[in-house]
């Protein structure tokens, strides 16, 4: 490559151009992150509507120990989990979509 790195140029030396590719990059991180709580708060705030509108689980034990329990307990980590490798998958391709970005300018 024969041709100078004007952006990344601009990144090092913090010129407003490079202001504006580093804001793009920290608005997609930002909606990412923001989406990702608001799927979280979504699982965890509905489970009391769960709880309220299905009796069984409420009332229901399983080897003594009570539905609920288990499913606040057990249940809800591999969601978390889920969302967190999402949330990290994504982020990881937001951050080579600016690389690409850079390197093609």
């Amino acid at each position: 490559m024969d041709r100078p790195a004007y952006v990344t140029d601009d990144l090092g030396r913090q010129t407003p151009l490079g202001d504006i590719y580093l804001r793009s990059l920290m608005r997609s991180q930002l909606r990412l992150g923001l989406a990702v709580v608001g799927a979280l708060v979504i699982v965890l705030g509905g489970l009391p509507y769960l709880f309220l509108f299905t009796p069984a689980l409420r009332d229901g034990t399983l080897a003594g120990i009570p539905a609920a329990w288990l499913v606040i307990g057990v249940a809800v980590y591999p969601v978390i989990l889920t969302l967190a490798l999402v949330c990290v998958r994504h982020a990881k391709r937001n951050e080579r979509d600016f690389v690409e970005l850079i390197e093609r300018s």
